[in-house]
């Protein structure tokens, strides 16, 4: 079995939630209403200073329509962040992301 870099995992959820926020153009008191938690909690999320929990996350997932195991699966990960990179026509600021995708 696979063993998986923890602090890896908790950057990408964090980058995930973010880039996905920015890429529909929403503000973060949107984004926090829509997962029901606070504006400065979704802030402190962004920043990598807190993890979402499993609840706010599964919403995230359900809403947006992304599978809960994003940041698990490395291929699944890239071809995130690959369609990301089309739907916005611009490159991921993530360097995180820069690097596995070119890995």
């Amino acid at each position: 079995m696979k063993s998986f870099n923890t602090r890896e995992i908790s950057h990408r959820t964090c980058h995930i939630i973010r880039d996905e926020r920015l890429s529909r153009d929403l503000t973060q008191i949107e984004m926090a209403s829509e997962l029901g938690i606070s504006q400065s909690a979704l802030s402190k999320i962004e920043n990598l200073a807190m993890m979402p929990t499993l609840i706010p996350w599964l919403k995230f997932c359900s809403t947006f329509g992304l599978p809960a195991n994003l940041p698990l699966d490395e291929k699944l990960y890239k071809g995130w962040a690959k369609d990301l990179e089309k739907k916005t026509s611009k490159p991921l600021k993530n360097k995180g992301i820069k690097h596995h995708l070119n890995s």
